[in-house]
């Protein structure tokens, strides 16, 4: 009767143990996603938000993600600067029970003007690429990056007076939303298939 008892103990220690080392999950299985704007020298405002909510709509039923609420309030209370963005990416998503974050970022944000001859007018030239980097929650590794094609718009203005802010220039946030769905449909793509492999690799814990 001790050795039955001692062997259930045994069991049971087990299945704590391996409790321990499977990836969060909400109620019904699935597994939680954080959406962030980062790394925060490369942010481009609206683009995390804009993703999210396609995900939230078109993404696979096993998946579900943090609040944008909440992500948008840990993503001004974090370092996400550079090679602490993944980093702190991960531990953002670990505090939320997430098992992958994921950064998006602008890496191409360029805007140039040019005056016209008579100083009237100027053409202002706008380039966007948008990026999406999925990191590992419980390794801090970015394992997957996604980026959609470099979109390019353009629009004459009257010269009198100061630019907007590159954040709130009309045509950056129209470049944005363009991409925002190219970067969403690569990310619903990605990430059943992705999350699959990092699931079948974390057995051992």
């Amino acid at each position: 009767m001790r050795q039955r008892t001692k062997t259930w103990s045994i069991f049971l220690l087990l299945g704590a143990l391996l409790g321990a080392c499977a990836p969060a999950r909400t109620q019904g299985g699935a597994v939680l996603v954080a959406v962030l704007n980062a790394p925060a020298q490369s942010v481009l405002e609206g683009s995390a938000e804009g993703v999210q909510g396609i995900l939230e709509r078109e993404t696979a039923p096993n998946l579900s993600y943090v609040s944008s609420f909440t992500m948008r309030f840990l993503e001004t209370h974090n370092d996400l600067f550079f090679s602490r963005a993944a980093p702190s990416a991960a531990r953002i998503a670990r505090t939320q029970g997430a098992d992958l974050a994921v950064m998006v970022s602008a890496p191409v944000l360029e805007r140039t003007a040019t005056t016209s001859r008579d100083g009237q007018s100027r053409r202002v030239d706008v380039a966007v690429a948008l990026e999406a980097q999925v990191v590992d929650a419980r390794t801090d590794a970015v394992v997957q990056v996604l980026r959609t094609r470099t979109l390019q718009g353009s629009r004459v203005e009257a010269n009198d007076g100061e630019m907007v802010a590159v954040q709130l220039d009309p045509t950056v946030q129209a470049l944005r939303d363009q991409a925002v769905p190219e970067l969403a449909a690569a990310l619903s793509a990605e990430l059943p298939y992705l999350t699959n492999s990092l699931l079948i690799g974390s057995n051992g814990g």
